[in-house]
């Protein structure tokens, strides 16, 4: 909170010193940024922080440019203080880091469970360095109210959570870290050991009527009404279907089902309404009380956590007679939070909640400024109090847009609509439900006759959910907006909002105007150069698709190939790992994605991401223009749009970069028809190509066996430089029955790609393995690097991957 005297007119250092807490959080929030992308090395920062908190020191005694170089010391030494403080975060290690892979007794008390299925769930633990641990356990849990708060010794196997594997996709490790977590103990029911001692009053009991009160409701709703009754209230999306919960999210409203700020809000409301708005110490205290629990039942999500802080704030501004300012009590939660745990500022839901209010707190002021104009300029009264209402729901979506779009890749229209009456909605459900949670304990008709007054509106918010739910209308998809044109949209949008520029404005003192707006340019500019990954602009990437084969290829022009793209029966690669990964990278359609077989672990991705993403070309080999109408059902493309290969055939993408298929031959209609019949036979007929890209050389083998490597030599025996090159994606994910010695002989790589994950086949071979190790072929493997980069500076190609060390390749 900050308090002062409103004035006509003021400088940048009067304007900084109105709100301090806010440019302290940028800075401390900014220090974490850059530690986190830059790691600067920690005796680099402590004597930079000695050398500012010097220049504060002297600027203080002295009094240097009436203080301002002691107020630009002061926020670059809170830069520095938030570096140190993530660094420290950082190398805080949880001890059982260092045995990962072994297997351990661990005690703690359980906090929370989520069931999973009938066969797993998982639950969070306290850890002796004051951290949290996640365990993941194979088994049945009866009755999980029974469990939580109780003491427990664990037996299992140590595991680091997994790190991003492909560019701009979800990091689990950091996500786990935003919540205090850095291990996973993978056990099972039979190796857990409840304590006999006292469990936890406040877990225990907040867990008893938790799941309690589920239980009697899962009993008196439908399944889909119960399931978005839980996550309105609680968060706990695990019993919505995945098909509804997208609907949701799509239509830009998936936030009434994550408890957060609105929920608290609807709470405070509904407490202050039912006590007739007497606002005595008394109410405060019990408000105060009920928002605690709600928190608590919540698991305390950064939303909530939020949210109360700033009633607690605004309450205690009441009480004590103070004034209350939204902005800087929203930046002060923030910075709290930060300082619990440097990691939130990466959590998505921490970055959602604190950006929808400071849009909402920097642009209402001056729509209500306007709304007042119209208002002494006689406007209709209903027109200007509907404007009133609707303005923030609609400066928060519009506000949230951009961040909305660079997390999940989509954009809802529908969103402007739903959200008035989801809300409303949601300000008669929610109440409900908290009134429910006592009254379970009770029993009675009385439970049953509010369930079903919330399921009535339930089923009110589905039908609407569904009605706007149209892919193309009322959402679409789109491709992550760069950090640069991030940090240029909420620039502007917080400077151009802030009482700072309509007084600049007002003073007609454009020079001072455009200098800020320069300011805003090229810090963006500095900042997007020193975030940039890169990724963005690689030229190949063997992705990791688990066990499959793909390739991305983007070219100097903006065209984008696809050489395969994995696909599992388990797992859904092509809209979970392609769709997300291309739309995160600036890719908005594929101009040609070319299959070696129809193998799943070659051909599902692409089917999947065609029912996605546009997918201008398929090449596939010849032979399947007797499986072309299977072909257009599963991709939806149009006959022409299907380009059948076989040896001889190159494809010219553009200058310097083409692909020549090598093999197989074209055949007569009958061999073909036989070799579609018999699928054993296709992993020695899929498509073997060579990649040219300005200089760089990469053979793609498919799943040829040695016996296909065989025919493929003796044909080209004449001219075998052909098969020379610099890259070879290693036939069959490394199988024994590929890859002969003489074939790698003739190819002669620097580099053998090994496209493989988690497997039953024994992939990759050892043998295959020794075989390019002893010829000093450089090794990459997608289970142990993750995505592996390939990128040209300057005339000089090399490597990179996610999860080892980068290295120069050629000349």
């Amino acid at each position: 909170m900050t308090f002062y005297k409103r004035e006509k007119g003021i400088g940048f250092r009067e304007f900084i010193m109105r709100r301090p807490i806010i440019f302290l959080f940028l800075f401390f929030d900014f220090g974490i940024a850059l530690e986190y992308y830059m790691v600067l090395p920690p005796f680099l920062l402590l004597i930079v922080a000695a050398i500012l908190l010097a220049g504060y020191l002297l600027s203080r005694i002295f009094d240097w440019q009436q203080g301002r170089v002691g107020l630009v010391c002061l926020f670059l030494l809170t830069v520095l203080i938030g570096s140190l403080y993530f660094y420290l975060a950082e190398h805080h290690q949880d001890p059982l880091e260092a045995v990962e892979g072994k297997t351990c007794m661990v005690e703690g008390r359980i906090i929370t469970i989520q069931i999973k299925d009938d066969t797993a769930y998982q639950m969070l633990i306290t850890a002796q360095n004051g951290g949290k641990r996640l365990v993941q356990v194979k088994g049945f849990l009866e009755d999980p109210a029974e469990s939580i708060g109780k003491w427990a010794v664990i037996k299992g196997k140590i595991a680091l959570p997994s790190e991003r594997r492909n560019p701009g996709l979800f990091d689990y490790r950091l996500y786990l870290k935003t919540k205090g977590v850095r291990v996973i103990l993978q056990s099972d029911s039979a190796q857990i050991t409840l304590g006999q001692g006292t469990s936890s009053l406040l877990f225990s009991s907040l867990a008893r009527l938790k799941y309690g009160f589920q239980t009697k409701l899962k009993e008196v709703m439908a399944p889909k009404a119960f399931g978005l009754m839980v996550g309105m209230l609680f968060g706990d999306c695990s019993f919505i279907d995945d098909d509804t919960y997208e609907a949701f999210q799509k239509n830009g409203i998936a936030h009434i089902l994550s408890v957060s700020g609105i929920h608290v809000g609807i709470v405070y409301l509904f407490i202050s309404r039912l006590l007739g708005n007497r606002k005595t110490r008394t109410f405060y205290l019990f408000t105060a009380l009920i928002l605690f629990f709600y928190a608590a039942l919540s698991e305390f999500s950064p939303s909530v956590v939020r949210a109360v802080v700033m009633i607690y704030i605004h309450m205690f501004s009441k009480v004590s007679f103070q004034r209350y300012d939204f902005i800087s009590c929203t930046a002060a939660s923030a910075l709290g939070m930060l300082l619990l745990n440097p990691f939130s500022l990466f959590n998505a839901g921490f970055q959602l909640s604190f950006m929808a209010v400071f849009c909402l707190a920097a642009m209402l002021p001056w729509v209500n400024r306007k709304l007042a104009l119209m208002e002494g300029n006689g406007k209709s009264e209903l027109l200007t109090a509907g404007l009133r209402y609707l303005s923030p729901l609609l400066i928060i979506q519009a506000g949230m847009a951009p961040l909305t779009a660079y997390l999940f890749n989509y954009f809802s229209i529908a969103a402007f609509f739903l959200n008035l009456p989801i809300i409303a909605i949601s300000g008669l459900i929610i109440p409900i439900g908290i009134c429910l949670i006592p009254v379970s304990l009770l029993g009675g008709p009385l439970f049953g006759v509010g369930a079903g007054a919330a399921e009535l509106m339930i089923n009110i918010m589905l039908w609407l959910n569904e009605l706007f739910f149209l892919p193309g209308i009322g959402f679409f998809h789109v491709v992550s907006p760069s950090i640069f044109l991030l940090l240029i949209f909420y620039g502007f949008f917080f400077f151009l909002s802030s009482e700072f520029f309509r007084i600049l404005y007002q003073r007609m003192q454009k020079k001072i105007i455009i200098f800020y707006c320069s300011l805003i340019l090229i810090l963006s500019l500095l900042i997007f150069v020193e975030v940039d990954d890169g990724y963005r602009n690689a030229e190949l990437i063997f992705l990791d698709v688990g066990q499959g084969d793909c390739l991305h290829i983007r070219t100097p022009e903006g065209r984008n190939i696809l050489i395969d793209g994995g696909g599992s029966q388990n797992y859904e690669v092509g809209e979970k790992i392609l769709f997300p990964y291309l739309l995160k990278n600036g890719v908005k359609s594929i101009d040609l994605a070319i299959v070696t077989h129809l193998h799943d672990d070659h051909y599902l991705g692409i089917k999947e991401l065609a029912g996605k993403m546009e997918i201008k070309r398929l090449g596939i080999y010849e032979a399947n223009r007797l499986r072309e109408k299977e072909l257009l059902e599963d991709t939806g493309l149009k006959s022409g749009k299907l380009l059948y290969l076989a040896e001889g055939d190159r494809i010219q993408i553009e200058k310097n970069v083409w692909i020549d298929v090598l093999y197989p031959e074209e055949r007569s209609e009958e061999e073909y028809r036989t070799l579609i019949k018999n699928k054993e036979d296709e992993n020695n007929s899929c498509l073997f190509m060579k990649v040219y890209y300005k200089g760089l050389t990469v053979m793609m083998t498919g799943d040829i066996g040695m016996e296909g490597e065989e025919e493929i030599m003796n044909y080209y025996q004449n001219d075998p430089k052909i098969l020379d090159v610099d890259v070879l994606k290693v036939g069959h994910h490394g199988s024994k029955y590929s890859t002969g010695n003489l074939f790698l002989e003739t190819v002669n790589p620097k580099i053998a790609v090994f496209q493989v994950g988690k497997n039953n086949f024994g992939h990759p071979h050892p043998s295959v393995i020794e075989k390019c190790t002893e010829k000093g072929i450089m090794i990459h493997r997608n289970d142990i690097n993750g995505a592996i980069i390939f990128e040209e500076e300057g005339q000089r190609w090399h490597t990179r991957v996610l999860l080892q060390e980068n290295m120069h390749i050629k000349e």
